[in-house]
């Protein structure tokens, strides 16, 4: 009976000791998921508020170069303001020149066609187009393939426009020669109809000459006879 005991107390013990390890590990959890969770929302604030320094740093800079362009400091570019901006792209422009880049950036960007850029407009440009060297030559190599494409489609429409007429020329010329080559052919069966009738005629002439002449020799030699 004491060993039975002994064995219930020892078995106790373990379940004791089982329960108390079970909550100490469970207070550790707690404790270092706490520790995680303060770690992680610091990481997040410092997170934030590096990204909102970069964000007050980047639209500082959107605004100083929106300035820079805004000579007249009306709160918008219009298009003569552009051209320091082609400058920029590294774009040197004649002004027949310019007016078609000018066109092709404000049809890009000018979202609501007020035929000027505001600051959010021209922010949108700023991310997209000059915020880097890399982002600029892009953009003015895209500028250039657009204009040089407008440019050259109109030089091809003038092409085909006058091969088309060319062509329709051709082809009129054609139908004449074709029609003076018809008339002549025309002519010519005709003349040679002419001809086989006039031959006919003149055969058939012989013909009853003949005839007349063999009943003439007949009715002589008849009258002779008799």
């Amino acid at each position: 009976k004491e060993k039975q005991e002994k064995e219930e107390l020892e078995e106790a013990a373990l379940k004791i000791q089982a329960v108390h390890r079970g909550k100490k590990a469970r207070e550790v959890y707690e404790q270092e998921k706490a520790e995680l969770n303060a770690a992680a929302l610091k990481i997040q604030a410092v997170h934030r508020g590096k990204q909102t320094r970069q964000s007050v740093d980047k639209t500082r800079r959107v605004k100083a170069a929106f300035d820079a362009f805004d000579a007249d400091g009306s709160g918008e570019l219009e298009v003569d303001e552009l051209r320091e901006v082609m400058a920029h792209l590294g774009l040197e422009l004649t002004k027949g020149e310019f007016d078609h880049y000018a066109a092709a950036l404000m049809e890009d960007y000018d979202t609501d066609n007020s035929g000027s850029l505001d600051f959010w407009e021209f922010e949108k440009f700023y991310e997209q187009c000059l915020a880097s060297d890399d982002l600029r030559a892009a953009y003015a190599n895209e500028l250039d393939a657009a204009v040089k494409g407008v440019v050259s489609g109109a030089l091809s429409n003038v092409i085909e426009r006058r091969q088309k007429e060319d062509e329709e020329e051709m082809e009129g010329a054609a139908l004449k020669i074709q029609a003076v080559h018809r008339g002549k052919q025309a002519r010519k069966q005709l003349q040679e109809r002419r001809e086989m009738e006039a031959a006919a005629v003149k055969i058939q002439a012989v013909h009853r000459g003949k005839k007349a002449r063999e009943v003439y020799e007949q009715e002589k030699a008849e009258l002779n006879a008799a």
